[in-house]
């Protein structure tokens, strides 16, 4: 995670993403259950452009959700550690990102969930500062209401408020009240979300996985099982510490025992994290190899293949193959690795030749067509990204549509860190008389082999 280690990677998450301002890209999320948090999480997403400042924020929004633990559910010393639980999982599911963040269509995927994490805490936090079970039991149903803003982390706050009424640390007065109020916020749980699916003008959802709505899109498949587990790791830490919090001061056996489990599940969750965090020699040279194309450092390319200790995949040898072409040299083919069942379809070479590789590499070889195609299909099914648009507008101008560049370039030049790049390629869109002294666009053949090597 250290920005020293994987600043790159990080970058490339920005670059994977976007942020649009404007009406109509705010509109679009408040439609999505959980929409708003996804909306507050590609705008800070955007800060990892700068890795040490997105990482910063994202470590600082870790804090207060710990912090904001702490205070909610006032664990007895030498538990209170377990108060890091929800913060540990949600760094594991930054940290578990690999490949498969091409083809994640769920705007702010790092800073989202801890947002919403947040948000839960604070129903909890009310929850417990209100003094009558009555009115505790009609502020967790209002919030019920809330699941259109917040999705899943709406629920997982009423939840874990109806546990912290059951374990709540006072007289037994109040229990006939909370007794009949928890029936009453679980069935407001229930059909809320399904009220919203069915009467919210425009609501975007699956209706099988409604209550899951706000959790980033993965599939209830094998192959993401491992992209899951950090946010089933979070939600059972956060039913977990209002249990725990009726372990109070004491020397007896039991509290001792608990003790010693929160320091074994901190232990293990660290652990996890840790190996979650491991990525293949292949995937840190791929994202790395890319980021060298669009700079056009070939002789960088060359130097990564030429070192590289692992086995070089596919896509690796794609992008090695086009930088020894640019330095004259180069292959007319390119051996494929035979595909394995066992390979995750969004870490199959077909996919990330298509959603990631061809972009820029038909481009280099001058198949502007075939690379606006690829960077326009891919933008359909998984969302707008940075690195689709800025090889649109490059195609489009290559291709003699300076309207079209326009169009894509606006979006480019509302973002936060990227508006540098679109006013350098605007110039090209104004004027296109300085295309030819471009040396980007001078490298690029006008008229390509129809039997490209990829």
């Amino acid at each position: 995670m250290l920005p020293v280690k994987n600043g790159y990677i990080l970058r490339w998450y920005d670059e994977m993403s976007i942020f649009l301002s404007g009406d109509i890209y705010l509109n679009r999320m408040l439609h999505y259950p959980g929409g708003i948090l996804q909306y507050a999480g590609s705008w800070l997403t955007q800060f990892m452009y700068y890795p040490w400042a997105g990482s910063g924020i994202l470590i600082a929004l870790w804090v207060i959700l710990t912090l904001l633990c702490d205070r909610t559910w006032r664990l007895r010393e030498g538990m209170r550690s377990l108060s890091l639980l929800p913060a540990m999982f949600l760094l594991a599911s930054v940290l578990v990102l690999d490949e498969a963040w091409v083809s994640i269509n769920y705007s702010g995927y790092l800073f989202a969930p801890t947002l919403g994490a947040i948000c839960a805490v604070l129903i909890v936090l009310v929850t417990r500062v209100i003094g009558n079970a009555w009115l505790r039991g009609l502020f967790l149903t209002v919030c019920t209401a809330l699941f259109m803003a917040l999705g899943f982390f709406a629920l997982l706050g009423v939840v874990a408020g109806i546990l912290t009424m059951l374990f709540r640390e006072k007289d037994h007065r109040d229990r006939k009240g909370t007794y009949i109020m928890i029936p009453i916020i679980l069935t407001a749980g229930a059909l809320v979300p399904l009220l919203y699916y069915n009467l919210y003008p425009g609501m975007t959802g699956d209706s099988n996985l409604i209550y899951l709505e706000g959790l980033p899109d993965l599939l209830m498949k094998r192959y993401d099982l491992y992209l899951w587990l950090p946010f089933a790791g979070m939600t059972v830490s956060f039913l977990m510490l209002p249990c725990l919090s009726v372990v109070r001061k004491g020397s007896t056996r039991k509290a001792d025992k608990s003790v010693w489990l929160a320091y074994a599940m901190l232990v293990a969750t660290g652990c996890y994290g840790a190996i979650a965090g491991q990525k293949s020699e292949q995937f840190r040279a791929t994202v790395l190899m890319m980021q060298h194309i669009d700079t056009m450092r070939w002789d960088k390319i060359a130097y990564i293949m030429g070192h590289i200790k692992e086995p070089p995949n596919f896509t690796m040898k794609i992008a090695g193959n086009l930088a020894a072409i640019k330095m004259g040299g180069g292959t007319e083919s390119v051996k494929h690795n035979a595909p394995t069942d066992k390979t995750s379809p969004r870490k199959s070479e077909e996919f990330l030749m298509s959603a990631f590789v061809n972009v820029p590499v038909y481009y280099h070889l001058g198949n502007t067509h075939g690379s606006y195609r690829w960077a326009m299909e891919h933008s359909v099914k998984y969302g707008t990204r940075v690195f689709y648009l800025k090889y649109m507008v490059r195609n489009s101008i290559k291709h003699g549509e300076p309207e079209l560049a326009a169009r894509y370039n606006r979006l480019l030049m509302n973002t936060m860190f990227h508006r540098q790049w679109a006013e350098h390629f605007q110039r090209y869109i104004d004027n296109p008389e300085l295309i030819k002294e471009s040396p980007e666009f001078n490298s690029i053949p006008d008229n390509p082999s129809d039997k490209l090597f990829v």
